[in-house]
C-alpha cells in the first residue's frame, strides 16, 4: 500500500501504459522503497490507465510531483486509516472481516498465476528480491485450477499419438536432468 501512495504523476506513462515504483509513503513519510529491488516499472491495464487519466482532470492537484492519492491539504494518505475507514468496512459488508491490505498483495498474485503469469511475473509484479518469497508466502494452490491443469495435462497426453511418442522418450531425460 505504501508503493501505492507513494505514486506521484510523474511516475506514471500514459503512453506506454506503466508506472514507475521509485518510493513508498510510510505513516505519511515519501522514501525510498523497502528494498533496491522494489524499484521497478510495471505495466498497467489499459483500463486502469483510462480511469487515471479521468482521475488526473479531476483532481485539483496532478502537476508532475503531486502525489496521485493525496489528502484535500495535500498530504500523503494515511494507509491505516484507509484500511480502517474504508477497507475494512467494505471487508464486512461482504463478509470478508479477514481483509487487510496483505490479503489484496497476496490475492493479486495467485490470480495473475490463474491468468497464466509465472512465479516469475507475480515476483516482479510485488517486488519481491526473492522468489521464494512470492512462492511461500504470496501464491496460494487454487483446486479448479488444479483440476483444470490436470485435465488439459491429460488431454495434452491421449490426444496425439505421435505426440505421446516424442513425450515418452523425452520425459526420461526431462527427469534425469531435474534430478
Amino acid at each position: 500500500m505504501g508503493e501505492i501512495l507513494g505514486l506521484r504523476w510523474k511516475d506514471l506513462d500514459f503512453g506506454s501504459g506503466q508506472l514507475r515504483v521509485e518510493q513508498a509513503c510510510y505513516r505519511g513519510r515519501v522514501g525510498s522503497p523497502k528494498t533496491q529491488g522494489s524499484k521497478r516499472c510495471l505495466p498497467l491495464p489499459l483500463a486502469l490507465v483510462d480511469c487515471l487519466v479521468q482521475y488526473r482532470v479531476q483532481g485539483i492537484r496532478s502537476e508532475p510531483d503531486d502525489l496521485l492519492f493525496q489528502t484535500a491539504n495535500g498530504n500523503a494518505m494515511s494507509d491505516t486509516n484507509l484500511l480502517h475507514r474504508h477497507l475494512k468496512p467494505a471487508g464486512q459488508q461482504i463478509g470478508a472481516t479477514w481483509l487487510n491490505w496483505h490479503t489484496l498483495r497476496r490475492t493479486h498474485a495467485t490470480l495473475l498465476q490463474m491468468a497464466g503469469g509465472s512465479l516469475k511475473d507475480a515476483q516482479a509484479q510485488l517486488g519481491h528480491s526473492k522468489l521464494s518469497t512470492t512462492l511461500e508466502l504470496y501464491t496460494l494452490p487454487i483446486p479448479s485450477q488444479q483440476r483444470a491443469a490436470v485435465e488439459k495435462l491429460c488431454q495434452v497426453l491421449l490426444t496425439n499419438v505421435d505426440e505421446k511418442k516424442q513425450l515418452a522418450t523425452e520425459l526420461p531425460i526431462a527427469a534425469q536432468q531435474i534430478q
